[in-house]
């Protein structure tokens, strides 16, 4: 996969993650599917309309070192799911 202008390149991944928003209570597990991983985030599609700037603690085990992402962009997809991509915190 071209990089874009990222820094790592992405490769293919799908697979269903979990994630809580770090802001809120931390006991709501929200779910998404992955689209493609790399060493410094991922993009996922979800039914949640997450903002930019917001903060999400995953809880699926990824094949890259990491818990915390921030959401960098978000999409409509359609009316009911999005695509969002996540930078991983170090």
């Amino acid at each position: 996969m071209p990089l874009e202008g990222r820094r790592h390149l992405r490769y293919g991944f799908v697979y269903s993650v979990d994630y809580v928003l770090n802001e809120e209570n931390r006991e709501t597990v929200s779910s998404g599917v992955t689209i493609d991983i790399s060493n410094s985030g991922l993009c996922l599609y979800t039914r949640n309309c997450l903002k930019e700037g917001q903060e999400i603690l995953i809880k699926s085990v990824l094949p890259v070192y990491s818990e915390n992402a921030v959401v960098r962009w978000v999409q409509s997809v359609d009316e009911s799911s999005y695509k969002v991509g996540v930078e991983f915190k170090r």
